[in-house]
């Protein structure tokens, strides 16, 4: 509808233009009238003709109304008016005096083109037909002898009337040429802004509205030309696929302006990095895509690489901040890794994931490795979405012991996939997949489930007093429902809560926003324990350990493993101990498996341990003939 009121205002603006145009015209023309008429009064008065005086002042008069109407913005009545009554009046002066032999028949063809100039169709039309007709009534009487027309001698009065008649011509004509010069030129600037328009589209069509680099459409074919030159060559090409580190962070936490602000600047810093051959292109969010032609080999590519992030680390003035940021960049050449634009884009997408996975602001090749593990972990996904249902998931438990007396007093839940054909595989195989895919939510859920449900079991059959410990995922522990998902777990297995433990990673913690703060008071009040699993290995704090009212740290195994052997392990070790009691913590440490392990750290006060010293994860009927036993 507003499209509709625009295009009509615009056409009632520009008839309205047209309409001024049409009044200044036909006001010049009826000035130049009245004086030619002025003269040839003077004439037929000085001579003594007195019908053709009055025909002149009618005429005359006519003019001067004329006038007034296209003032008061009568425009088509003033026309009409004039044109018409002129024509009569010529018509009724060739009948009256000479017929064809009057000069007055030259005014016939001034009028016609006067109407040209302002006048309608239909009326241009209509005078036509009208002294067609008049000519055709004089010719007739004449042949027929109706009426015998004399021509009269030359004289001034013949010259004035011609040339009056001719000077209104003039002016018509000239007012009609002026007008095909100002539609020319408008029509050249048109066509100048269409090919102007039409060159803004195409660069649009094919360049990033907020980089102007090329788009993804115009680096498939400037890479697929540039292949094709490398091929007749002989040379290699490199498709490089760049991500900036930790952008959804910058865009999240200063806002999409800002976002914008940083990738405008990366964009120009990595067109400073690379030679006047390559292209630089936006894939699109915080991804671009670099052709570096006519290489020798992979060296080049790896120094341009290496060059790009060297520019980009440099600290970014954004919004009176000063930013840091980092490249992940995954590399693909032809011929080796492909022969065209979708091989190359795919390969080296791979590996930026895989530069991305190994701790970001670095570079890949691709290798075929890279393809086998995607491949791999698709039929992963896709047989995880049939394993719940197919009842495939099954949980072991491994037993955690007081180090102090010995007592078993729980189990860690561990999760296993029973695979129909590549048998029982461990959540190192899996677990990463189910995340990713975000079909960790369901499996948690039935994790949780089943621990509680077997966790209450215990009590009832000889082993009462044992607690379970689940690991939470990042997916779970931001998922909406978490807290009801736990609580309908603990009423449905009839488990009291304290005997439930779950197990954060210290990343998790390092969440500073007030939603998930909340989550996990909510966690608390619902009487659960809350340990810190691989404690060490992450971003170790003090603070988040009180703010969040931790229970326990579980020490990671790799400071455990070689702990009677490696002075600063136990360095780390006693610490961690040290630190925890400190504040009132308890600490479990992961991964005993000999002795004098167990020794040392039963000496330095930790209180819980697990491993294969005491025994291996086992199905949970083991483990509860294994708990039974010990209650004994």
């Amino acid at each position: 509808m507003t499209k509709v009121r625009e295009e009509t205002d615009f056409e009632s603006v520009l008839q309205s233009n047209v309409r001024t145009q049409q009044a200044d015209r036909l006001m010049l023309i009826a000035n130049a009238l009245a004086l030619i008429l002025l003269l040839i009064a003077l004439r037929t008065v000085s001579s003594g003709d007195l019908f053709n005086s009055v025909l002149v002042a009618i005429a005359f008069a006519i003019v001067m109304l004329a006038r007034r109407l296209n003032r008061r913005g009568q425009v088509d009545a003033s026309v009409t008016l004039v044109l018409v009554t002129l024509t009569l009046v010529v018509s009724l002066s060739m009948w009256c005096s000479q017929g064809l032999y009057s000069g007055a028949i030259l005014a016939f063809p001034a009028l016609l083109v006067v109407a040209g100039t302002v006048a309608t169709r239909p009326l241009f039309l209509a005078l036509l037909g009208g002294m067609l007709g008049v000519v055709a009534l004089i010719s007739f009487t004449a042949i027929t002898g109706l009426k015998v027309y004399q021509p009269a001698p030359m004289g001034p009065g013949r010259l004035l009337v011609v040339s009056c008649i001719l000077i209104v011509s003039a002016l018509a004509i000239s007012l009609l040429m002026r007008d095909l010069r100002s539609a020319r030129l408008l029509l050249q600037q048109e066509m100048r802004r269409l090919h102007s328009s039409e060159a803004k589209l195409t660069h649009l069509a094919h360049h990033d509205p907020l980089t102007d680099l090329p788009n993804r459409q115009a680096i498939a074919a400037l890479v697929q030309g540039a292949i094709e030159r490398a091929r007749g060559q002989g040379r290699q090409l490199a498709l490089l696929f760049v991500d900036i580190d930790n952008f959804k962070t910058i865009n999240d936490s200063l806002g999409h302006a800002a976002g914008d602000e940083l990738l405008q600047e990366v964009a120009r810093r990595l067109k400073q990095a690379v030679r006047g051959a390559d292209t630089v292109s936006r894939q699109g969010g915080d991804e671009f895509i670099m052709t570096l032609p006519d290489l020798d080999g992979q060296d080049t590519a790896i120094a341009v690489a290496r060059r790009m992030q060297e520019i980009v680390s440099q600290p970014i003035l954004l919004r009176d901040m000063q930013l840091v940021t980092s490249l992940s960049i995954g590399m693909a050449l032809f011929p080796r890794d492909g022969d065209d634009f979708a091989a190359l884009m795919r390969k080296a997408e791979l590996a930026m994931q895989r530069a991305k996975s190994t701790g970001r602001n670095s570079y890949c090749l691709f290798d075929e490795q890279m393809n086998v593990d995607t491949h791999e972990r698709l039929g992963i996904e896709q047989d995880l979405r049939q394993a719940l249902a197919r009842s495939e998931f099954a949980l072991h438990f491994q037993p955690i012991r007081d180090l102090a007396c010995n007592k078993l007093v729980g189990a860690e839940a561990l999760l296993r996939w029973q695979h129909p054909e590549r048998g029982l595989l461990g959540p190192d195989l899996f677990i990463g997949v189910a995340e990713q895919s975000g079909l960790i939510t369901e499996i948690g859920e039935w994790v949780l489930n089943e621990a509680c449900r077997e966790a209450a079991r215990w009590q009832s059959d000889g082993a009462a007093g044992l607690a379970v410990s689940v690991n939470l995922s990042t997916v779970q522990l931001h998922r909406g429902n978490l807290e009801a998902i736990i609580a309908q777990a603990l009423k449905a297995a009839a488990l009291m809560p304290a005997l439930l433990e779950l197990e954060l990673t210290e990343s998790m913690l390092l969440e500073k926003s007030e939603s998930f703060i909340q989550r996990l008071k909510s966690l608390k009040q619902l009487g659960v324990k809350l340990s810190i699993d691989d404690f060490g290995t992450g971003y170790s704090n003090l603070s988040y350990l009180q703010r969040f009212q931790v229970d326990k740290l579980k020490i990671d195994k790799s400071f455990v493993t070689n702990l009677s052997s490696n002075e600063q392990n136990r360095a780390i070790v006693t610490a961690i101990i040290q630190m925890a009691h400190s504040l009132k913590l308890k600490t479990t440490a992961e991964g005993i498996e000999h002795q004098v392990v167990q020794t040392i750290l039963k000496s330095l006060g930790c209180n819980f341990g697990q491993g294969y010293l005491f025994a291996k994860p086992m199905p949970a009927d083991d483990f509860l003939r294994y708990a039974q036993g010990a209650a004994r």
